[in-house]
Formats: structure tokens, C-alpha cells, sequence
């Protein structure tokens, strides 16, 4: 138990009192209730008269004294020395409250979140001091139960949990509800018919699509409370297509917020979204860039008002500025690739990322790290629930395989949209082949269209922009071998005077 000591040191002075000079620390001492003695008690005599400094006993690191003069307004009297010395009854210990959570006690009533459950304290008779929290039962998206069961045991399931701070507090429901938001597809648009994908050549065990295109295919970024995943699975596969097949000429983020706001063809903005629906807007009419149209739906969650009917025409842009350059860019209808694993490996390596639809179980909220498979610990199943809303939208950019508990374990690489923080850095890893949790079923690839004049244009100021970077670099090595030069003449001028 730690104690509160304030130490004053006073100073007597013998010519304007008349009593010897002494320097005895006074220290206004709080006792914890477990160091309460015997103190006086133990030693003999047990009290002294007035002022003696002698009259003390070790405590802690320092001493408490038993004489009169310890009994003042800032004490430094012993633990016990009210009840030896003065006869008086020990004060009774602090009165602690019943329940504790996180090093803070509660009074019975006393309500306090824990989790994404509101609870109070109350009476117990199971309870060793008769009190604990009765909290309600909603499922948390953050389940420490799993996170300790997962970790336990990495050679069983495969992968790490994580707990994470922009999801504790928020129910399963609600996990769902904003961080979710592609509708599962109807049966017409399932069954839709499959590409053939030219697959006669041996595919490398690994693949990465960032590392065959640097900087072609785009980073991860984050929906926030909104149920966009369709909105940001679409514009960034559309972005990533428009790259590859324009040869880096037009590397853009395309605009999610332009989608979720103008798309109302059967969509519900933050509330989920069809991917048929989508991809008919993109070939229909099209989006602007991100710069020209900000994502602002993840920290309010509503959809807002489309500010893009017009782009094209004003060449004004929702962000406050004007342009001359092609605002509105557009995809051709997408196409289903077959659940073949070879089919979509193929895909991949040949034209770029592919857009996947998966039914999300409550344990991939908590994924850190590994090879991602349900480890069927939580407390529900998505599995149980014939729910369109349980579905979720992200792009395949390539595939791998490790050795998990002597096992080779095959998986495929995926880009999220829930931020960097997440994951292995906004990735995750799902095992492939066994079409976990639906991440085969419906899979979609699209050309974008690459207008010639614009690509030429394009090219052309990536040429430009590598012309000057090239002449930068040369005017600054001839500037390097000038220095060179001349720093070479003073020296030797330098030697020549010596």
C-alpha cells in the first residue's frame, strides 16, 4: 500500500525562541491500513511527553514518531499511535466500493460500458465480496474470448487476432451493419455466364499484382462507418484496370464518394450495395478522380448529396476547384470468372486484381496476421444466418502458399477497406482452394476505357515529365563534375604557393 508523505522541514531558532536549534523533517503522513502495527506498541516506553526524537520507530524507508509532538496539524505519528498513546479507537479502514473495473471501484447501482455492454453493479451471493457487474448480452465485434483462443493455439488455426480500438465497443450488429456493406448477389447475376480464361501455361506458386505493376495497382484505403465495401471494391478495381491496361499513362484514384452518392439505381449508399448496380454506373456514366471528389461518407455515414451531374460539362469538381482535364472515366461491363482456382490464378497474372465477393464470419473482424480460415470460437456463426447484409466486397491481387504446422497451406492475397491499421497492413491472407467462406463464388474482372487520345496524352506527359526529370539529373551531374573541377584547381594552386 503505498503512503502520502509531504515533507516540510521547519527550522527553530534559538535566538528568537530560546530552544535549541533542531531540524526533525514534519511529514503529513496517510497511513495505508496495511502497515496499521504495533508501532508504539512495540517498543518501551511506549510514549514519550512533548517533543523527543528519539521516540520513534522504522517504518517503510523513513520513521514515525510516538511523542506529543507528532500529534499536530501535519502528522508523522506512528499508525497506531491514536489508540496506544492517546487511547483513542484506530479510525476504521476506507470504505472501497463494491465492484472494480480497470483499477476504478463502483458503488452498487453505478452503471459503466464494458465493451459494447452497458452494466451495473449489483448484488451477488456467488461473488467472494458479495457484488459484481451484471451486463447485457449483446455479441461485441471485439471478443476477447477469441482473440485468446486464436492466439493460443497458432499452429491449429493458422493465424493471429488483434484487438482493435476502432472496433471495441461496437456491437457484432453494428460491426456488420457500417464496416460490411456489399449485398450478396441475386441468382440471375450469380449464374451469369463465365469468361474463358486462357490458362494453358504453368502458373508460379507466388504472385504478387503490386510487384509484376509497381505503382500501377492502389493501395489500400478505408470505408469507416459506412457500408461501402461494393462502393470502394468497384472504384478501386475499375482504378487498378485503368492503370494496367493504359500502361501507367493514367494511374488515378477514382472517386467512391462520386458512386456512393449519385449510384441510386437500387443501391443504399452506407447501407450496402449491389455490385451489378455499380458496375452499371461506371459504364453508364461514370466517376471522377478522388481528388476531384473527397470521401467524406466514413465520418458522418450518410450518403450525401451527388455534386456530380455535371462534371464534365463545368469542369468544376465537389472539391472547390476548376480543371481542364478528363474528369469522368468509365469501365466496360465486368465479367465472371469461373471458381476455378486455376481460372482466377490465370486472370490475375494476365490482365490484374479481380474483385471477390465473401460472407464475413464474426472472428475476421479480430484478423492480425496468417492464412485466414474460420476458426469457429465466437459466439456466432454467419454460417447459422441467411442474411444478405453478411457479405463483403475486395480485390484478389494474388495468391502464395506457407508451411503452417509442418502443412503446406495455399491462400490467396486480398486487399481490404478497412485502413492500413488493419491486418497485415490493410491485407489478408484466406485460404484458397476450398472456397472459404464463399471467397470463390462470384468473382469479377472488367476492362476499362482507355480512350486513345487520353492515353496519348498522357503518355506524352509521362514522357515530358521523364524528359525533365532526365535533364534535372544531368544539369545537376554537371554541376557535381564543375565543382569537382574547380575544387581540383584550388588545390592545386594551393600547393603551388607552398
Amino acid at each position: 500500500m503505498v503512503f502520502i508523505a509531504l515533507e516540510i522541514t521547519v527550522a527553530f531558532s534559538e535566538r528568537l525562541t530560546g530552544v535549541r536549534s533542531l531540524n526533525r523533517p514534519r511529514r503529513a503522513i496517510e497511513w495505508g491500513p496495511d502497515i496499521a502495527g504495533p508501532f508504539c506498541a512495540k517498543r518501551a516506553p511506549r510514549c514519550c511527553p512533548d517533543r523527543l526524537d528519539e521516540c520513534s520507530v522504522p517504518i517503510l524507508d523513513t520513521l514515525c514518531y510516538c511523542d506529543d509532538f507528532c500529534d499536530r496539524e501535519r502528522s508523522d505519528c506512528c499508525p497506531d499511535f491514536q489508540s496506544v498513546c492517546r487511547r483513542r479507537p484506530s479510525p476504521p479502514p476506507p470504505i472501497r466500493a463494491p465492484c472494480e473495473y480497470n483499477g476504478r471501484y463502483y458503488q452498487q447501482n453505478d452503471q459503466v460500458k464494458i465493451n459494447c455492454n452497458l452494466c451495473r453493479c449489483v448484488r451477488d451471493i456467488i461473488s467472494t465480496n458479495g457484488y459484481s457487474f451484471q451486463c447485457g448480452n449483446n455479441v461485441c465485434l471485439i471478443q476477447e474470448n477469441v482473440i485468446d483462443t486464436v492466439n493460443k493455439y497458432p499452429n491449429k488455426y493458422g493465424w493471429q487476432a488483434s484487438n482493435y480500438s476502432q472496433f471495441w465497443g461496437l456491437t457484432l450488429e453494428e460491426g456488420r451493419r457500417y464496416r460490411l456493406g456489399t449485398n450478396k448477389p441475386d441468382e440471375p447475376v450469380i449464374n451469369m455466364s463465365n469468361i474463358e480464361v486462357l490458362n494453358d501455361k504453368s502458373l508460379p506458386r507466388e504472385f504478387d499484382s503490386r510487384k509484376k505493376w509497381p505503382g500501377w495497382v492502389h493501395g489500400v484505403r478505408d470505408q469507416g462507418n459506412c457500408a461501402a465495401s461494393w462502393a470502394f471494391s468497384t472504384t478501386a478495381l475499375a482504378a487498378d484496370r485503368l492503370s494496367i491496361e493504359s500502361r501507367g499513362a493514367m494511374v488515378l484514384d477514382l472517386s467512391p464518394q462520386n458512386l456512393l452518392s449519385c449510384s441510386d439505381n437500387n443501391q443504399g449508399g452506407c447501407l450496402g450495395g449491389n455490385l451489378d448496380s455499380a458496375w452499371w454506373f461506371l459504364r453508364h456514366r461514370g466517376v471522377t478522380t478522388e481528388a476531384c471528389y473527397p470521401y467524406t461518407s466514413g465520418v458522418n455515414g450518410k450518403n450525401g448529396t451527388c455534386l456530380a451531374r455535371d462534371l464534365q460539362r463545368d469542369r468544376w469538381c465537389p472539391a472547390g476547384r476548376q480543371t481542364r482535364d478528363k474528369l469522368i472515366y468509365e469501365a466496360t461491363p465486368p465479367y465472371k470468372i469461373s471458381s476455378s482456382v486455376k481460372d482466377i490464378m490465370a486472370e490475375i497474372e494476365m490482365n490484374g486484381p479481380v474483385q471477390a465477393t465473401f460472407r464475413v464470419q464474426d472472428d475476421f473482424f479480430m484478423y492480425r496476421s496468417g492464412v485466414y480460415k474460420y476458426s469457429r470460437t465466437g459466439s456466432v456463426s454467419a454460417f447459422q444466418e441467411d442474411d444478405r447484409r453478411l457479405y463483403h466486397s475486395v480485390r484478389i491481387i494474388g495468391w502464395g502458399e506457407e508451411v503452417i504446422s509442418q502443412r503446406l497451406v495455399r491462400y490467396w492475397l486480398c486487399a481490404n477497406s478497412w485502413g492500413t491499421a488493419w491486418g497485415e497492413g490493410g491485407y489478408f491472407r484466406i485460404v484458397r482452394g476450398s472456397n472459404e467462406c464463399e471467397i470463390e463464388s462470384f468473382v469479377l474482372g472488367v476492362w476499362g476505357k482507355v480512350e486513345a487520345d487520353t492515353v496519348l496524352r498522357e503518355l506524352l506527359n509521362v514522357f515530358r515529365a521523364e524528359r525533365l526529370q532526365a535533364r534535372t539529373e544531368l544539369e545537376r551531374s554537371r554541376g557535381r563534375r564543375h565543382l569537382r573541377r574547380h575544387r581540383r584547381r584550388q588545390n592545386k594552386r594551393k600547393k603551388q604557393k607552398s
